[in-house]
């Protein structure tokens, strides 16, 4: 009977074996197997699950429901929490304030070079100003700190003129109360095909504004005068190349110049040399120079050296005749990578009256923020000889993106006797410099010295003024 009635039902689901107890059957139990029969029969017309197949129960062992977690005692007694220091937060809050501020001013900047980076901007704003292969093109020009402190204005420029790789170049700066600078110059570097090059440039300079401070090297801030200056100088140079890196060149220079005192006080005294006068010159200049650098315009490693000898002569009268040398050493050495350049430069230049002739003060060797210390104000340091070194390191921050910085160290003398090391004037200072390797540059640096903090923000090459004895840096 039992075996018959396991057929003509299914199984027991496993919920319900679960409550069955599994014994070994007894002819002697009868009562407790019929109830046992139509327990089993009750729990047959469950319909089975079938996503979950059933389990055999386990042969002498009964499955348990599981037992519920005791539920935990309220506690209701006051908690009491650990004491703060109320002093130690606001400590820790006053020592973390200059790191959000860090933070918060550079967050812009941080905005800006990854915008810089992913977008190309350098390249980008080229692509308005130059042509498509970029050898020659018009954009805006610039300058704070320059040599008439600020202006804006714009440079034209072709580098493949006629499509004979002849560059052509016309820079003007218009600055306040209608100071002017322009400049025009035009390079063949190689003349008819030859191994001769030709260089000729005209610079004009209009300024109500220009600074001499009289004392040489122990001029006082305070004894800053001003002056106008009218100048109109045109070089005519032709060079070759010699062995190797070596060339030599020779310059032909025609100088007018006209001097006044200023109108904006205090102005520079008429007695000073060449002051509330006119002069026009002719001068000569033979150079000797070795070149080894691997770009002249971006380098990153090689040797830069050059000497010249200059004699100028007042041609209208017998008022200025002088001579003048320079000699000018820079090397270049790149550290860890080639991207990473130390720069050293060494200059020393001289001037000498000649023949009972004497030397205007604005043709005077200078060192200033345009001449090589770059934490002094234009005009700053100026006498018959000057002596200067620098140091600066390069590296890379974006593309076309460098970081700098550099110590400035120089002074202006008399005679060579006068040479002293108590007397070196020091700038330091760092900045960033955007350049190509297509001649074109921009950089915004911050100088600190004795006198002060300046910032130079510059466009393209800054003007460099015609004198006897250049300098440029």
């Amino acid at each position: 009977m039992t075996r018959t009635l396991q057929k003509t039902h299914p199984a027991p689901t496993a919920h319900c074996q679960a409550r069955a107890v599994a014994r070994p059957i007894s002819w002697t139990l009868g009562p407790f197997l019929v109830l046992l029969l139509l327990h089993q029969a009750a729990c047959a017309t469950v319909a089975p699950q079938p996503d979950t197949p059933p389990e055999a129960p386990s042969a002498g062992r009964i499955r348990r429901p599981p037992q519920e977690e005791p539920t935990p005692q309220r506690d209701d007694r006051p908690k009491t929490h650990a004491p703060t220091d109320e002093e130690n937060a606001w400590a820790s809050r006053l020592l973390a304030a200059p790191e959000y501020a860090w933070a918060g001013f550079t967050y812009p900047f941080k905005k800006l070079a990854i915008a810089y980076e992913q977008h190309d901007l350098m390249n980008r704003a080229l692509d308005v100003f130059l042509n498509d292969e970029r050898t020659g093109g018009v954009f805006p020009k610039f300058a704070i700190g320059g040599t008439l402190s600020s202006g804006i204005g714009f440079t034209a420029f072709d580098n493949n003129l006629f499509r004979q790789g002849k560059e052509a170049r016309l820079s003007y700066i218009l600055a306040t109360r209608d100071n002017q600078a322009g400049e025009l110059s035009f390079r063949d570097p190689s003349l008819f095909g030859s191994q001769w090059s030709l260089e000729t440039s005209a610079f004009w300079l209009n300024f109500d504004e220009s600074h001499f401070s009289p004392g040489g090297n122990r001029a006082r801030e305070q004894d800053e005068t001003n002056f106008e200056l009218r100048q109109l100088a045109w070089d005519l140079k032709l060079g070759r190349k010699l062995a190797g890196d070596f060339s030599a060149a020779l310059t032909g220079r025609l100088l007018i110049a006209d001097a006044q005192p200023s109108g904006r006080l205090p102005a520079t005294p008429a007695s000073v040399t060449g002051n509330n006068s006119s002069m026009t010159a002719l001068a000569i200049e033979p150079s000797l120079s070795y070149d080894s650098r691997d770009n002249p315009f971006r380098p990153t490693r090689g040797w830069f050296a050059e000497g010249a000898f200059t004699y100028t002569d007042q041609v209208d009268r017998n008022q200025f005749r002088y001579l003048g040398y320079r000699m000018e050493v820079q090397r270049y050495i790149p550290v860890f990578h080639d991207d990473r350049v130390l720069l050293l430069r060494g200059y020393v230049a001289k001037q000498d009256s000649l023949g009972g002739g004497s030397i205007p003060f604005y043709e005077l060797n200078l060192l200033d923020l345009n001449n090589g210390l770059r934490g002094f104000d234009r005009g700053r340091w100026q006498d018959k000889g000057a002596l200067l070194f620098n140091a600066e390191w390069r590296f890379p921050l974006w593309q076309d993106v460098e970081g700098d910085v550099f110590l400035d160290e120089g002074q202006v003398f008399n005679n060579y006797k006068n040479i002293e090391l108590k007397q070196f004037r020091y700038s330091a200072g760092a900045g960033l410099r955007f350049v190509t390797n297509r001649k074109f540059g921009f950089r915004i640096q911050v100088a600190a010295s004795e006198d002060g903090v300046l910032t130079l923000i510059r466009g393209d090459l800054e003007f460099i003024r015609r004198r006897a004895a250049m300098l440029g840096f």
